[in-house]
């Protein structure tokens, strides 16, 4: 199995790829029950692949997180909130905020896991850093999704002048809450994880 994967490895990621875009164009189209079965179903795929490929699994917390994102901006169009107040701020706002600090520390493990398993030396800090400007590039290409199905596909997904700018002001307070958070947390699990060594007798 694993040989296979490894040999198709490029037109795997080209259908993840372009299957997770066919979904960012559609999702604010499509039913709650849609957007919650395609976001199990993919993520579900991106942790079959990665473990078939590089054998890395994926912590299920992580890639629950994702999916609340998901359902963060699939729950917004089921009650219309888009275009409303949502507390301090509008839900769209909101949406981009959250969905940033539930995804970017997923995207900061694997690549911390990547680096680790390839045997590259960099600091967490740096590695931190490299993810959270990773989510930050993906988000706008997410823009540019929303700016394609507005110009060639008949869409009404930027709403002002002010609308892309806004989103990705939002998206980057996400990312950086979400990098700080996924930072904070790898460190205290590396340190741990050197006390647990250092209590072993004869370890170095």
């Amino acid at each position: 199995m694993t040989q296979l994967v490894r040999r198709l490895q490029l037109p795997i990621v080209i259908v993840l790829f372009m299957a997770g875009s066919a979904f960012l164009r559609q999702m604010c189209y499509l039913s709650l029950a849609a957007n919650t079965a395609f976001g199990i179903a993919y993520l579900t795929a991106v942790y079959g692949f990665v473990r078939a490929r590089y054998g890395i699994l994926i912590p299920p917390l992580l890639l629950g997180l994702v999916l609340i994102g998901v359902e963060v901006d699939a729950l917004g169009n089921y009650f219309h909130a888009y275009g409303s107040q949502f507390g301090p701020m509008q839900y769209d706002e909101f949406a981009h905020l959250t969905i940033q600090v539930l995804v970017t520390p997923l995207i900061v493990w694997l690549m911390r896991e990547a680096l680790e398993r390839f045997g590259q030396q960099l600091t967490l800090g740096l590695t931190t850093f490299f993810a959270a400007t990773i989510v930050f590039g993906l988000s706008a290409f997410y823009e540019v999704i929303e700016l394609w199905d507005e110009l060639y596909f008949g869409g009404h997904r930027i709403w002002s002048t002010r609308d892309t700018s806004t989103d990705l002001q939002f998206d980057l307070f996400g990312i950086v809450i979400g990098a700080v958070l996924a930072f904070t947390l790898l460190k205290y699990r590396v340190k741990r994880s050197q006390f647990a060594r250092a209590e072993i007798p004869g370890s170095v």
